[in-house]
């Protein structure tokens, strides 16, 4: 608990008409201190049960980079039968959120601008809770259990790009699962408007009332194979923000990408579930 300045400023002048009430025996001044003294009683039960039977949950992203701004959804839930919070403030991981009013048995949902230090496994255990409600005279705080886990990735810094492979001829040579306008054709689909004329199946067309276009299958560059031992840096932190940058660019390129770390070796793909587990790896390497 906090003391304010309106709070201390509360405190001196019922003290000084205290001390006069009792040098003078004046009963309007006991009264007048009465009064303020119970003031300050309600306001603080007042304070103490405003902070009081709160739940907090946290819902990270997926992606989380070493030294970036993220943002993260806190929701806070007022578990009280009969009273609503007010004026709440938190702060988790360097982070700050208000809530200015919740309901009684309701919840309110914010978004936190948080940064990461560090790649790695990163833990949020607490949140601190704190209100001056409700009349500043005191800020109260209390703490707020938190179970959150998450893994930062390395930052990503740009680098040079593996090179082709000599015969450029070989580049676009693997099929990606992905769908576009270069592969194999891979199935018939109902026209829809937005395919381009040239994959309209206009013989089969023919035999039906709607158009048909075909889909083919995108065309992926050559896979990339990562040795995190042979990309460039000064040290391994450097070597794997290059890493988390190649991965990110690539993928983004339809480039199939796959890792090397030590003796685990990651086939190369595209996915974004692929993307997140090669970012996971670097995250975590060196540290398992």
């Amino acid at each position: 608990m906090k003391l304010t300045r309106a709070g201390a400023a509360y405190i001196v002048i019922t003290l000084l008409l205290g001390f006069a009430a009792v040098n003078t025996g004046n009963n309007l001044l006991f009264l007048v201190v009465s009064a303020l003294l119970g003031f300050m009683t309600v306001s603080g039960v007042l304070g103490w049960l405003n902070i009081r039977y709160l739940g907090v949950a946290i819902r990270l992203p997926e992606e989380i980079y070493d030294g970036q701004e993220t943002y993260v959804t806190l929701q806070m839930e007022n578990r009280k039968r009969w009273l609503p919070s007010f004026l709440l403030r938190g702060e988790v991981g360097g982070g700050r959120f208000d809530f200015h009013s919740i309901e009684r048995r309701g919840a309110e949902t914010g978004t936190v601008a948080m940064t990461f230090a560090g790649r790695g496994r990163k833990e949020l255990g607490s949140v601190m809770v704190s209100s001056p409600f409700p009349i500043n005279f005191f800020i109260r705080n209390i703490t707020l259990p938190l179970d959150a886990h998450c893994v930062v990735f390395p930052r990503p810094n740009p680098c040079g790009m593996p090179g082709a492979p000599a015969d450029a001829r070989s580049r676009g040579a693997a099929r990606s699962s992905g769908r576009g306008y270069e592969g194999e054709m891979e199935t018939i689909a109902e026209y829809t408007g937005v395919e381009p004329l040239k994959l309209v199946h206009w013989r089969l067309s023919a035999r039906h009332e709607n158009l048909k276009v075909k889909q083919l299958t995108s065309l992926a560059d050559v896979p990339v194979m990562l040795d995190i031992a042979q990309i460039p840096g000064r040290n391994i932190d450097e070597r794997l923000s290059c890493a988390a940058w190649i991965v990110n660019r690539s993928i983004k390129a339809n480039r199939p990408v796959g890792l090397i770390a030590g003796t685990k070796v990651i086939g190369p793909d595209t996915s974004r579930s692929h993307r997140l587990k090669l970012l996971t790896e670097l995250a975590l390497h060196g540290s398992h």
